[in-house]
């Protein structure tokens, strides 16, 4: 039989290990790439784009995200903020997508338009933060994701 003081050893070291578990912090979402790019307006000025942000929950638990809010960078030239003001539910181990319309003033980002077409590549950087959520906790991990996209494949989707 186990004495008082072992019981209450176990019962404490359990108690702690599930806290600590069940605890854990989320670990940010992946970044997948976009999905569906749409142009509305095209102009040097000001260029309208709508597409589906793809993201990949990497914890075993499903997560509320409350709030995104990023910068987005093409070609290291800031294009535009984005700010997603509203709750995602996020199923554990899974793809999700974040609707994101943005105006570009092309003129900015493709300062040098004789390169870009050149390059035929597009550099795409977001940064930002994201408030995640699981269960009453809430917590702050930051988004950066940086990723190199063939101006053809961009232009094809």
């Amino acid at each position: 039989m186990l004495s008082f003081t072992k019981k209450i050893s176990a019962f404490l070291f359990g108690s702690v290990l599930l806290f600590t578990v069940a605890c854990q912090k989320p670990l940010a979402p992946e970044y997948k790439g976009f999905d569906n790019l749409q142009i509305g307006k095209l102009s040097m000025q000001e260029s309208h784009f709508s597409t589906s942000l793809k993201f990949y929950n990497p914890n075993s638990f499903g997560i509320q995200l409350k709030k995104a809010e990023m910068d987005i960078f093409v070609n290291d030239k800031l294009a535009d903020h984005y700010l997603l003001d509203s709750t995602i539910y996020i199923s554990k181990l899974d793809t999700f997508y974040i609707p994101v319309s943005i105006k570009i003033n092309l003129n900015n980002v493709f300062s040098n338009a004789l390169q870009a077409l050149i390059s035929k590549e597009v550099k795409i950087r977001l940064a930002g933060y994201a408030k995640l959520k699981k269960g009453a906790v809430g917590f702050r991990v930051p988004l950066l994701y940086e990723e190199t996209e063939k101006l053809d494949d961009l232009l094809n989707q």
